[in-house]
């Protein structure tokens, strides 16, 4: 590969955890920062300091409004696809992305789509 390439990886790399972590913190905010930790979103310098919390999520999960089961539910499959889908497989929708964001409203779906393009593994 051409070393120029190369940067260009690297910098689309490092432009796609910024991006990530920013819509990251967005839906962390959106949903509750109770419900991720062990750092805050004003605290938190990368999305390990902000992972799912199972047992808060676990306690509450089904208490939650419809959208917002949905959204839990999107965000947590970006952190343990396997808890997602068992969240999703709880609730009253399609058991598929565009089941999961269907009834979002634009800021959840927009946190959503910026995770999916900017998304490298957890």
């Amino acid at each position: 590969m051409h070393r120029d390439n190369v940067l260009n990886v690297l910098q689309q790399s490092e432009e796609k955890h910024s991006r990530f972590l920013k819509a990251w913190k967005h839906g962390v905010e959106f949903l509750g920062p109770q419900f991720f930790g062990p750092q805050t979103p004003e605290t938190a310098s990368c999305k390990e300091e902000l992972v799912p919390l199972r047992d808060i999520i676990e306690a509450v999960f089904e208490q939650e409004s419809e959208g917002e089961e949905q959204f839990l539910a999107a965000m947590v499959s970006f952190y343990d696809p396997a808890w997602g889908e068992e969240l999703a497989s709880r609730i009253e929708c399609h058991k598929s992305l565009c089941g999961l964001t269907f009834n979002l409203d634009h800021e959840c779906t927009g946190v959503v789509c910026e995770l999916l393009l900017n998304y490298e593994g957890w």
